[in-house]
């Protein structure tokens, strides 16, 4: 028998302990799986494959995950997701064949991408319209703050035992946060989607309706998908910079490993402040000028650090980085949450997610082609100057005014539907 649900009053502390603990265990697993593999298989080759499978499970599952988003209660899909990646990841270390492997890794991965279509639309239906700037702030410094601490604890298991430990204590963490979503109510259920999907299977035919549908509304809010279209290229130079930070750090900075070391702290320090300081201000800032001005300020403190030369100029770029990033994060949320309804946001990934895989695919193997062929520093200035750009264009695009009130409207009347 199910635990009683929680009243609202206790239902933020109960999501925000829940996603605390879940991207702990998160990190740990960036630092295990990789030294898992490495100690299974002894190929730098198979280590990389790790992140070719799950971007290969996000291209099979992101067409068609927000179609079942849309029609199954929220609650329910999150707190079975969370149980199985639990269960896959404890049998992980069983396994001895690396097809075996693989096959378990491209499970999580499908997973993960079903966890992130639901979890948005869910935090969206449970936190009242005007608590939820402020709770995405709470919820970025759990999970920044995990960026730290994850590989910390990691580390320090890795250190007498073997990378199975802390694999079974990730499935752990993924159990307990599977429980907190047991205790939290049912919201953001679409009920029409729900009453057809009773008598029509989800088939290539809905599918095909729900990619019209969400295209259609991309169609309408042309300054959404415009900000959208901006907001996904810096995220795509960021990441494509973010693959060949090692490198640039050792060859561009001539730093060893504790340099590097000390510069990811830096940036997530700077990541944690942001985090903390919004919580504070939340109801102070606008969500445009979050996502405006916090982008064009996180990719200058990106630029700092692509042009430096020493290591504190580089530090410095890093902590810019991450105090005004993750405002534009927080922003970016926020200005979702107020502008898609609930009904509609698991869909619209099956348009939107795609794309933006393959796009990040393809600006991985460029990276790692300029990298190559022109050198890091090349590389990395090469993706700054237009992260810069595309940021300013966001700063243009996005309506001068504030839009919180018709969001906020908006929001309303989805929570009554």
């Amino acid at each position: 028998m199910l635990p009683r649900t929680v009243n609202q009053r206790w239902a933020i502390p109960i999501l925000v302990s829940g996603i605390g603990i879940s991207s702990i265990g998160d990190f740990i697993y960036l630092v295990a799986i990789n030294v898992f593999i490495l100690e299974r298989t002894h190929t730098a080759a198979a280590v990389a494959g790790i992140w070719v499978v799950a971007r290969v499970a996000a291209l099979v599952v992101g067409p068609w995950a927000g179609s079942v988003t849309d029609r199954v209660p929220l609650r329910g899909q999150l707190a079975a997701i969370e149980g199985c990646r639990a269960v896959l990841l404890g049998v992980l270390p069983l396994l001895t064949q690396l097809g075996a492997i693989y096959a378990d890794l491209f499970l999580l991965g499908a997973f993960s991408t079903c966890f992130q279509n639901a979890f948005l639309p869910y935090q969206t239906a449970l936190i009242p319209a005007s608590s939820q700037k402020r709770v995405n702030s709470i919820t970025s410094t759990l999970q920044y703050s995990a960026f730290l601490t994850g590989p910390a604890i990691a580390g320090a298991l890795l250190l007498h035992n073997h990378a199975s430990v802390p694999l079974w204590l990730d499935a752990l963490s993924f159990l307990g946060s599977a429980m907190s979503f047991f205790l939290l109510p049912s919201v953001g259920h679409n009920q029409r989607d729900a009453a057809a999907s009773t008598k029509h299977k989800l088939s290539w035919r809905v599918i095909r309706s729900d990619f019209r549908e969400a295209a259609a509304f991309l169609y309408e809010h042309r300054v959404f998908l415009t900000v959208y279209v901006f907001r996904v290229l810096l995220t795509v130079f960021a990441l494509t910079a973010d693959s060949q930070e090692v490198v640039f750090a050792q060859k561009a900075l001539h730093l060893g490993q504790f340099g590097y070391g000390m510069m990811v702290t830096a940036a997530g320090v700077g990541f944690v402040s942001g985090s903390v300081l919004l919580t504070f201000f939340a109801k102070r800032v606008r969500t445009y000028h979050l996502i405006g001005i916090g982008g064009l300020l996180s990719a200058a403190g990106y630029a700092c650090y692509a042009f430096a030369h020493n290591f504190w100029t580089a530090v410095a770029g890093l902590v810019i980085l991450g105090i005004f990033g993750s405002g534009a994060n927080v922003g970016w949320t926020t200005y979702q949450q107020r502008t898609v309804p609930v009904s509609i946001m698991g869909r619209l990934n099956n348009v939107v997610g795609p794309p933006q895989q393959v796009l990040g695919i393809a600006f991985l193997l460029l990276g790692g082609v300029i990298a190559t062929q022109f050198g890091v520093r090349a590389l990395m200035i090469g993706m700054t100057i237009p992260m810069c750009l595309a940021a300013a264009a966001i700063l243009c695009v996005l309506p001068q005014q504030s839009r919180d009130a018709q969001g906020v409207t908006r929001t309303k009347h989805t929570h009554s539907q």
